[in-house]
């Protein structure tokens, strides 16, 4: 059996637009490990080794002012 070496990708990071972002704070409801409100008091994505996708996904898809996207 012929096992192919696992190339490195790069990290798959999620960005937010605050300019769109209207602080309803879904995101940090639906990923509380991902994003965060800062002491600005806008939202911010919180720096990791890797983000789980389900729940940035789903923050995506609830997000009401499609300001969150993959990178």
């Amino acid at each position: 059996m012929h096992m192919e070496k696992k190339l490195d990708r790069p990290l798959k990071k999620p960005v937010l637009d605050i300019g769109l972002c209207t602080l309803c704070e879904g995101c940090i409801e639906m990923a509380p490990s991902v994003f965060m409100l800062n002491n600005a008091g806008y939202i911010e994505v919180v720096d990791l080794d890797s983000y789980p996708e389900d729940a940035v996904d789903d923050a995506i898809k609830y997000c009401p002012e499609d300001c969150i996207s993959w990178e």
